[in-house]
């Protein structure tokens, strides 16, 4: 029996020993990130027969257990890349809000000064100082639109760039779990779990989760086979893909996430991703950023296109044709790298009220061209080009082959391009190139006001009368470079002539009631310097609506909602999915999260019972020497 009870003391010991070894592994790595609390299994030892019953032959240590639960687990992955997708799209469209943070020099500041320019120049347009100002104000605004432009690209080529980090990031990842499958499938034949390994796989395979959603699938080796949220694979067995960031074949200056696998590629876009901060990063170069862009840049093209229209038809101080006043980009067409013809596809604004804030893919499928706008998929089906969408007049030039594409960006040009011409003074189209005055000798009430250039020509200065005849209910209209008028029919108020016909480029109302003869001379202006009429029209475009019904301020008002609506809702989104994935992390240590005072109670348990396992053995060896006594040896 002596020798049995040193058995049973010894199989003790060990057994302590592992439990105290356990709980202390436990203790140091109780902050250890992605550690999984282990606890020592013992069992009985069994029972040895003898004639008197059997006797108990103590205790084993069966095996190390991981406190896990594969449940637990997989939520915390899967809210880890929900929570990391909506933390890189927070943290971006904090930078976003912040190019749009200072109003006082924003583009909306800008435009007030502008206008409030306009309106001074209306008011003295034979002050050189007044046109010198109101030019100075243009400058100003285009070159505050273009230095948002530019901050918003840089923001851009910033996520682009995020793109190959985090592409990186994941082979990194897989190269690790492709390491740790190997080693576990080589401990498998053990019979006991490698634990540490398993928690470092979960904790890399949690970081993964991080740059894109995965779907783990455990192997009957141990290993994990992974998968991303489209099912494409990742990792199967030995069979590892690389991911990188490569260039657009449909915008070389960007990347796009390529997937290869055995010599296999595909692309992987937002929703192959699932998840995670590649899947944010998308959304904000892809998404949100161009929105804005594609807004700023909207505003510049209005701007010009309005402004030198204007000018256009109005006379400088000289009575020179109004030159423009602003120069900008014209729209883009990029032609996809993988087009097999040479066919092009041009882009030019047709429409600037009508103009959406987008990108845009044509894609010519051997029948017909197909117009997708990239904000909101709204895709055009025409049979051939030209056609008008959107505002924008698409053209085509040379025979395309089935299959090929062209991105047109029609405003990220415009948005970091805009720019003022090198007008002097004097240059300022304040003036219409004729006016109208009623003749010294009417008798009637008659009256003309009203009068507006809205074509120019080199018939606008033409002089041209217009006579009532008797009884004045009719009028003729002579000097036009289409031909004299006869018998016009006349009713006080009307425009002359209807909407939307003009005379020589021009219209004019006429009010009241005329006498026989009566007439109405237009003129060459004889003093374009000090003439308001143009000017006055400059100012009225604020309160036009340029912009899809909305006047300039209305639409820079509508960006900062968008912005501020953005910012907002993706703050939001981080703070929910950030908060569930914090509970699931807890609900999962609540399993397998170390408890310090709880080990600290049994590594004083297991330290009285390895104390008590050693006077196991030391009363064996009392029992042995009594026996060796008795025995005279």
């Amino acid at each position: 029996m002596a020798v049995s009870l040193l058995n049973i003391g010894s199989r003790a010991l060990v057994a302590a020993q592992g439990a105290i070894n356990t709980v202390s592994h436990n203790i140091t790595n109780a902050n250890t990130a992605g550690y999984s609390r282990q606890e020592a299994v013992l069992a009985t030892a069994g029972g040895l027969y003898s004639g008197s019953g059997f006797f108990g032959r103590g205790v084993e240590l069966e095996t190390v257990r991981r406190h896990y639960d594969q449940f637990l687990t997989t939520n915390v992955q899967s809210a880890t890349a929900i929570s990391a997708a909506d933390s890189a799209r927070a943290t971006g469209l904090k930078a976003l809000d912040t190019v749009f943070s200072d109003n006082e020099m924003g583009i909306g500041a800008s435009l007030d000064a502008f206008f409030a320019a306009a309106g001074d120049l209306a008011n003295r347009p034979a002050d050189l100082s007044s046109r010198q100002v109101f030019l100075a104000r243009a400058g100003q605004l285009a070159d505050r639109i273009d230095s948002i432009g530019k901050q918003l690209q840089t923001l851009i080529a910033g996520a682009d760039s995020q793109l190959g980090h985090d592409a990186s990031a994941v082979n990194t990842r897989l190269d690790e779990i492709k390491q740790l499958n190997t080693q576990i499938a080589r401990l498998k034949g053990t019979g006991q779990p490698p634990n540490d390994l398993l928690d470092q796989r979960d904790a890399a395979l949690q970081a993964l989760n991080g740059l894109l959603a995965v779907t783990a699938v455990a192997q009957d080796d141990g290993t994990l086979a992974l998968f991303t949220a489209s099912g494409a694979p990742l990792l199967v067995g030995d069979q590892q893909a690389r991911l990188a960031a490569v260039n657009d074949p449909a915008d070389a200056s960007r990347h796009r996430l390529q997937l290869t696998v055995a010599g296999t590629s595909q692309w992987l876009d937002r929703d192959a991703l699932g998840g995670g901060s590649l899947a944010g990063t998308l959304q904000l170069r892809d998404v949100d950023y161009p929105a804005t862009l594609n807004q700023v840049g909207r505003i510049a093209t209005v701007v010009a296109s309005a402004f030198n229209a204007q000018q256009a038809l109005g006379v400088d101080a000289n009575g020179t044709s109004g030159a423009a006043l602003f120069t900008v980009p014209a729209p883009a067409s990029l032609a996809n790298a993988g087009n097999t013809s040479a066919a092009k596809v041009g882009v030019t604004v047709a429409d600037p009220a009508a103009l959406q804030p987008s990108d845009y893919d044509v894609r010519w499928d051997g029948s017909n061209y197909t117009i997708s706008r990239r904000s909101d998929g709204v895709t055009t089906t025409s049979a051939a080009l030209p056609a008008t969408v959107d505002g924008l007049r698409f053209t085509g030039s040379g025979a395309p082959a089935a299959g090929d594409s062209w991105r047109v960006q029609p405003f990220a040009g415009a948005a970091t391009g805009l720019a003022t011409r090198p007008l002097t003074p004097r240059d300022v189209a304040t003036a219409f190139a004729s006016t109208i005055a009623a003749a010294a000798a009417n008798q009637g009430g008659a009256s003309a006001a009203g009068f507006t250039v809205v074509r120019a020509s080199a018939d606008n200065r033409l002089p041209v009368t217009i006579t009532f005849n008797n009884p004045p209910t009719t009028f003729n209209v002579t000097g036009l470079a289409g031909g004299d008028l006869a018998n016009v029919p006349y009713a006080p108020g009307q425009r002359v002539p209807a909407a939307p016909a003009d005379y020589n480029g021009w219209t004019v109302t006429l009010d009241g009631a005329p006498a026989a003869g009566d007439s109405f001379l237009v003129r060459p202006v004889t003093a374009p310097a000090s003439d308001n009429r143009n000017a006055l029209a400059l100012g009225r475009l604020a309160k036009l609506g340029l912009v899809e019904g909305s006047t300039l301020n209305e639409a820079y008002a509508s960006l900062l909602g968008d912005v501020g609506n953005r910012v907002q809702s993706g703050q939001a989104a981080a703070d929910v999915s950030g908060q569930l994935q914090a509970e699931a992390v807890a609900r999962q240590q609540n399993v397998s999260g170390v408890n310090l005072d709880e080990e600290a109670a049994n590594l004083l348990r297991y330290q009285q019972a390895y104390q008590a396992c050693a006077k196991i053995i030391q009363t064996s060896q009392s029992l042995f020497e009594s026996l060796l006594a008795a025995t005279g040896r």
